[in-house]
């Protein structure tokens, strides 16, 4: 694993973070579509909530990676449930994962130009970021929902870069997701970090073969 100091972010020009494991803890998001969802479409199916979470397991599997799959409406559509108001009364869960808000407090500082590139869907980042305050320090952010393409895809990295205006070669951007890191170093962003502890209880910990990684943002700002 390389080491990080924070020099790693001042020779970079544009910093781009995912949001959902990078800076937000990725709990809600397991919650929400493993107890959360199903729970909401075994009472409106009036089935059982094992049979849900297979029928949605099963969904997800076949989606893994596409638009539908990060899509909200698709999921609404589908299983005729408002997931806006489950978000809603469960938007407590969303919070920083530990060392984040630091780390983007840090950031900020540099005075460098911040970027958030998520494929959250848009309606659902609006719920998470009115709990949570992270949007306060980007200077603008993309939706893969809203754009019509994931980041998985290379189509992506060309409309962010240059709605944003951004130079790659000048880039550093962090993903807990690393088929989107690669996606991203397959662009041009070399410095294309894998972020390998999404959840601040650690029920997720990825293996990780990138040749750049850290824990968490808050591995940037550690003391040496």
């Amino acid at each position: 694993m390389s080491n990080f100091h924070t020099n790693i972010l001042t020779e970079s020009s544009y910093i781009l973070l995912d949001i959902d494991g990078v800076i937000l803890d990725q709990n809600f998001d397991n919650l929400f579509w493993m107890e959360w969802v199903p729970e909401a479409v075994a009472l409106n199916k009036g089935i059982s909530l094992n049979d849900a979470k297979k029928d949605i397991y099963k969904t997800s599997k076949e989606l893994y990676g596409t638009l539908p799959w990060y899509e909200l409406k698709f999921w609404e559509d589908k299983y005729e449930t408002n997931l806006i108001a489950i978000a809603e009364k469960n938007k407590s869960y969303a919070m920083f994962i530990d060392g984040a808000h630091e780390a983007l407090q840090f950031m900020a500082s540099l005075e460098k130009r911040i970027f958030f590139l998520t494929n959250c869907d848009s309606r659902l980042l609006k719920i998470k970021s009115s709990q949570v305050p992270l949007l306060d320090y980007a200077d603008s952010w993309i939706s893969s929902v809203d754009i019509g393409v994931v980041k998985e895809d290379q189509n992506f990295w060309k409309i962010a870069i240059e709605k944003l205006n951004i130079q790659p070669s000048k880039s550093i951007f962090f993903d807990d997701n690393i088929n989107i890191v690669n996606s991203a170093a397959r662009y041009g962003i070399k410095k294309s970090v894998h972020v390998t502890e999404p959840t601040n209880n650690n029920s997720v910990i990825y293996e990780s073969n990138a040749k750049m990684q850290i824990r968490k943002l808050a591995d940037l700002i550690r003391a040496d």
